[in-house]
């Protein structure tokens, strides 16, 4: 019995060590690609953009604006277009640039979760992406970037290590 819990404790502290430090990259980056696309898409004409926004996104936030919650109907303010588009390219941008490096990733993940959040409630409601990218941004945020980032480089350069920071080995 002893072996076997050497062994599992054996392959849990290798699923901690080696993947989910994987599995959290690959999540940041996924998601940090994802909006990283978007934010380029707009940001080399942002004319264009608030064009799009106008044309496109406003109006669907028009359409979407009040939500039923609890039998209250709540209305939501419309953004005008011009500052949307620019807020939006700018977060896009620069919240996946910061989650794709991990510094300040869980604060960047929460603004990511927020814009798919607006997105998915104003804009594009039922798109099972936003569901996703939510999903995957508020385990970042709970979780933290994991092994791979800056911020573990600085959290190991500048603080102590937390209670959770340490293995448990059985023996």
């Amino acid at each position: 019995m002893n072996k076997i819990l050497k062994i599992a404790a054996w392959k849990i502290r290798m699923l901690e060590e080696w993947f989910l430090p994987l599995a959290l990259l690959a999540a940041r980056v996924h998601v940090g690609l994802a909006f990283w696309r978007s934010g380029m898409t707009k940001y080399p004409d942002i004319k264009h953009a608030i064009s799009l926004f106008e044309d496109e996104y406003i109006p669907a936030w028009e359409k979407n604006h009040i939500k039923e919650w609890l039998g209250f109907k709540i209305p939501f303010p419309v953004p005008p277009a011009e500052f949307a588009a620019y807020l939006t390219t700018y977060a896009e941008l620069g919240l996946s640039a910061l989650l794709i490096a991990g510094l300040m990733a869980r604060s960047a993940a929460a603004g990511i979760f927020a814009l798919a959040l607006c997105i998915e409630l104003f804009v594009y409601p039922g798109t099972s992406d936003h569901y996703h990218w939510m999903l995957l941004m508020a385990i970042i945020v709970a979780a933290g970037p994991g092994k791979i980032s800056i911020d573990h480089f600085v959290r190991g350069k500048l603080l102590k290590p937390g209670p959770y920071d340490k293995t448990v080995d059985i023996h």
